[in-house]
């Protein structure tokens, strides 16, 4: 048996993930903590409803944050509506989408104000 986390998920958040992401969970009274993630603005082209089909750039983008996550780091599983702060941005999570082996990829938004 493969251990994911400790010989995968681990290294990958060593080598490339920011140490300075914040999470706090929705729970009433729940504490911040500090984490090492792996964090991706993901941005994309939209398709526009009724554009010419292609045949000329649309122009407009969308933004799904994302971030990587090892679900071992957390004292409770992540959830939908904690929040994180990455970089000075607070971003809400939309869904939590488990990988099965020890990791999660986080689906963000960001909040405004």
């Amino acid at each position: 048996m493969i251990d994911w986390d400790g010989l995968v998920i681990g290294p990958c958040m060593q080598a490339f993930g920011d140490d300075t992401v914040i999470w706090t969970s929705a729970e009433p009274g729940a504490q911040p903590v500090t984490i090492t993630a792996i964090f991706d603005n993901g941005f994309r082209a939209l398709m526009v409803e009724g554009g010419d089909g292609g045949m000329a750039p649309d122009h407009i983008t969308a933004s799904t944050p994302i971030l990587g996550v090892q679900l071992s780091q957390f004292p409770a599983p992540p959830m939908q509506g904690d929040t994180v702060t990455v970089g000075g941005q607070v971003y809400q999570v939309n869904e939590v989408q488990p990988d099965g082996k020890g990791g999660a990829h986080l689906q963000l938004i960001e909040v405004c104000g």
